[in-house]
Parts: structure tokens; sequence; C-alpha cells
């Protein structure tokens, strides 16, 4: 598969699906995944995800910026894993452009809460996977290292 194609079938998973599963790594070097809400993704691939200053994910990019994403879609079982690097987002014009209602239930501040930032997910490799119709068996993998 060549890689506009996986860029295409990535970024439809992605606007097909509401939310995706973020993997940091915490104190002890174990996995802590939580589920995220997508926000409209960035050029190259670039994932976007609104949290709070001072959650347990963002101590533990602040230590390890090495993170993984895992969007699935249990209708076909398509997924895709994304590793890369987070980075702390906290410019403002970038908080308002980011911005939905529903964010306020967490930052009553609204969109200038202290506590209200972004993360940004530059991907650094790919791993897009179409197991196809259970009845045909047919499999695509693809792996691409952007980086």
């Amino acid at each position: 598969m060549a890689k506009n194609d996986l860029k295409n079938k990535v970024v439809e998973l992605i606007n097909r699906n509401r939310y995706a599963k973020l993997i940091t790594f915490g104190p002890d070097g174990a996995p802590r995944a939580r589920i995220m809400t997508n926000l409209p993704l960035g050029k190259d691939l670039a994932i976007w995800f609104a949290t709070g200053l001072s959650t347990s994910k963002i101590r533990d990019i602040k230590k390890n910026p090495a993170v993984s994403v895992f969007i699935d879609d249990p209708d076909d079982q398509t997924n895709v894993s994304i590793s890369g690097n987070a980075e702390i987002v906290t410019d403002d014009r970038l908080r308002k452009k980011f911005w939905q209602e529903p964010f306020g239930f967490f930052f009553p501040g609204g969109p200038t809460d202290p506590d209200y930032c972004l993360l940004k997910i530059t991907p650094k490799k790919v791993e897009y996977l179409d197991p196809g119709p259970r009845f045909i068996q047919k499999r695509a993998r693809v792996i691409i290292n952007l980086k």
C-alpha cells in the first residue's frame, strides 16, 4: 500500500470514530491507557487531544513524550496503531481553535482556563490493519515508518 493510500485510510478511520486510546508510560515504566476524544487531524497525521495540565497523562508525557494512539472500528475490526511523540500545547490561539462546549464540564473557565491544554501527537510509525470480511479472511497489514 502506498504512503498516500495509507494516509487516506487512516484519516478516514479516525474521522469515523469519535474516540481513541492514548497510551503513555507511567513513572514505573508501565503503559497507561486512556480513552480520548478525537479532535480534527492536523497536517501529516498530527493527532490532537484536549486534556488538563494537572492530569497524570501530562506528568507521564513530561517524563517521557513517547506515546501510542490506538483507534479501532468495532464494526469492521479495522484499526490503526500510531507511535510518536506528544507535545503539550498551551498556545491560546490553538486552545480556542480546538475548544468544544462539552469541555466546559472539565474546564469551567472556557478556552482560557489555566488547566486546559492540548496534546499534539506527531506520528513516527503507523500500523494499519484491515482484516476484511470474516468470510473472505482477506487481510491487509501495512507498517510505514514516517521518520
